[in-house]
C-alpha cells in the first residue's frame, strides 16, 4: 500500500484542491488513448502546480504485484501508481474482489482525500468504483469522461459485430443477444439498471465527440447532460518552425500509426494497395508504425502476404513512442485512417493534423466529425478497401489534396486542461 506523507508539488497546491485521474491501465503498459489522455491530464495538472495523482489498474500479464498489497507506485513519488485487478466481470463490469482491490482503493482514497476525481473508465475496478468513490468522498467532485461505447454495448465497448466485420447501428436487445446468445434479456436489463444507477454518482458526464454523445443519448435517454469537450493533440508541444516540412518525392507515402488489429482497418489499407497495384498504379509506398498487442494469426498472416504483394511498398516499423510521432511523420505524406468500428474520437487524427499532415479516413465514427470542424481531410466515399484505394489513387494523382491548410489552430493538452477546469474547479 502506498503511504506516509503525502507528496508536496513544491509549494501551496494551486487553487487548494487535490486531482485525482482515475484510468484502467497507465500508457508504460498500454498506451491506448484513454491511458494517455489521462495521463496527459494529470501531468499538465502538475505543470501547472496543481496537486495532481494518477491511479490505473493493472494485471498479471504485464507486470507482477509485490507481496503483501495489491498497489505498485509507478513514479518516485508515488504521484502515479496502479492497483492490480482480479476478479473483473467484463460483461458485467462488475469487480467481485470486494477484500483485496476494492479494500485497497478504498484504503488508497481514505489516504489521499481527493476533492476532484476525473473518472476515464471503469474496466478494472467496475462500477464498485464508482459507488466506492461517492462512498468515501462525499463532497468530491467526480467527472467521467466517456471515452467509449463500454457502458452501452458489452461486447468489447465497440459496437461491432466481429464475427460478420459489421458496424452495429446501436445497442438494441435483438442484437445484443445475437452477440450474447447465453445471455438473457433479464442479464441486458440488470447491467443497464446496474450502469445507471452507477452514473448516478456522477457529478458530470463528459463526451470527446459529440457522434459518442448522440450514441449515449440514443442508447440510455434520460441520462442527463453530456457535455462535450474534445481531446486534441495531448503530445509534446512542437514549435511550427520544426513541425513537419512537406515532401516533395514523386512517390507518395501514406502512414498508418496506432496499434496493430483487425478492427483498426489495416486489412483494408492492405487490400487497398493491392487494389493499387492491380491498377497499375505504382508510385506510394506504405509506412506501417505500431504493434500487434494481441495474437492474431489471421492479421499477422495477411500481413505477411503483404511483403509478398507488394514488395518494397509496405515497411512494418513496429511499435513507437509517442515523443517519435513528429519525426516519424516527417517522413510520410499522408495519414491513412481505416479503422473499421466506430472510433469515437481519434487522437491520431489529431496527432496528424498537429504536424500538418493530411488524413485520408472512413466517412464513419469520429473522425469526420474533427476533420469537418478544422476544414480540412479526405474521406473515403464510404468504408471499404475498393472505396479507400480510389481515394488513395486521388491523393497519387494529385499532390495538392495534401495540403494542408486548418480553419483553425489544432488544440493541445494546455487547452484540453483549461476545458476541463471548468468541471473541476467551477461552480
Amino acid at each position: 500500500m502506498i503511504g506516509g506523507p503525502i507528496a508536496e508539488t513544491g509549494g501551496a497546491a494551486r487553487d487548494g484542491k487535490r486531482i485525482l485521474q482515475l484510468a484502467h491501465n497507465h500508457p508504460r503498459y498500454h498506451p491506448g488513448g484513454t491511458e494517455l489522455t489521462a495521463l496527459a491530464l494529470h501531468r499538465q495538472a502538475l505543470a501547472l502546480g496543481h496537486d495532481s495523482w494518477f491511479l490505473g489498474t493493472l494485471d498479471d500479464s504485464q507486470t507482477k504485484a509485490n507481496a503483501g498489497t495489491q498497489m505498485l507506485a509507478l513514479s518516485d513519488d508515488q504521484r502515479e501508481a496502479a492497483l492490480f485487478a482480479s476478479g473483473f466481470r467484463r460483461f458485467e463490469l462488475a469487480q467481485d474482489d470486494y477484500y483485496g482491490i476494492l479494500r485497497e482503493f478504498r484504503n488508497y482514497l481514505a489516504w489521499l482525500k481527493p476533492d476532484v476525481v476525473h473518472v476515464h473508465h471503469v474496466l478494472g475496478l467496475g462500477l464498485e468504483g464508482l459507488f466506492a468513490l461517492r462512498k468515501m468522498l462525499p463532497t468530491a467532485r467526480i467527472v467521467m469522461t466517456l471515452h467509449d461505447f463500454y457502458l452501452i454495448c458489452a461486447n468489447h465497448g465497440q459496437l461491432f459485430k466481429h464475427e460478420s466485420r459489421t458496424r452495429c447501428p446501436g445497442p438494441t436487445l435483438d442484437q445484443c443477444l445475437k452477440c450474447f446468445p447465453e445471455r438473457s434479456p433479464n442479464d441486458f436489463a440488470q447491467r443497464a439498471l446496474t450502469i445507471r444507477n452507477a452514473l448516478s454518482r456522477v457529478d458530470r458526464l463528459v463526451s470527446p465527440s459529440e457522434f459518442l454523445k448522440q450514441k449515449f443519448e440514443q442508447a440510455m435517454p434520460g441520462l442527463g447532460c453530456i457535455e462535450v469537450v474534445e481531446n486534441g493533440y495531448i503530445g509534446q508541444p512542437v514549435e511550427a518552425g520544426h513541425q513537419a516540412a512537406f515532401r516533395d518525392e514523386d512517390t507518395v507515402v501514406f502512414g498508418y500509426f496506432g496499434n496493430i488489429s483487425a478492427v483498426k482497418g489495416l486489412p483494408d489499407l492492405l487490400d487497398a494497395a493491392d487494389l493499387l497495384k492491380a491498377r497499375g498504379i505504382n508510385n506510394f509506398r506504405i509506412h506501417v508504425h505500431g504493434a500487434q498487442l494481441y495474437e492474431d494469426a489471421p492479421l499477422y498472416e495477411r500481413m505477411q502476404a503483404s511483403r509478398q504483394t507488394l514488395g518494397d511498398r509496405i515497411r512494418f516499423l513496429g511499435q513507437y513512442q509517442a515523443h517519435e510521432m513528429a519525426g516519424l511523420i516527417a517522413r510520410t505524406d499522408c495519414l491513412v485512417f481505416p479503422s473499421i468500428w466506430w472510433e469515437n474520437a481519434p487522437l491520431v487524427v489529431y496527432e496528424a493534423l498537429y504536424n500538418r499532415r493530411q488524413v485520408l479516413a472512413y466517412p464513419h465514427g469520429g473522425a469526420p466529425e474533427i476533420l469537418a470542424r478544422y476544414g480540412t481531410g479526405i474521406l473515403a466515399d464510404s468504408s471499404d478497401p475498393a472505396s479507400l484505394a480510389d481515394a488513395m489513387a486521388k491523393v497519387i494523382s494529385d499532390r495538392s489534396l495534401l495540403e494542408l491548410r486548418p480553419s483553425r489552430p489544432i488544440p493541445d493538452v494546455a487547452d484540453l486542461f483549461e476545458a476541463y477546469g471548468r468541471f473541476y474547479f467551477g461552480p
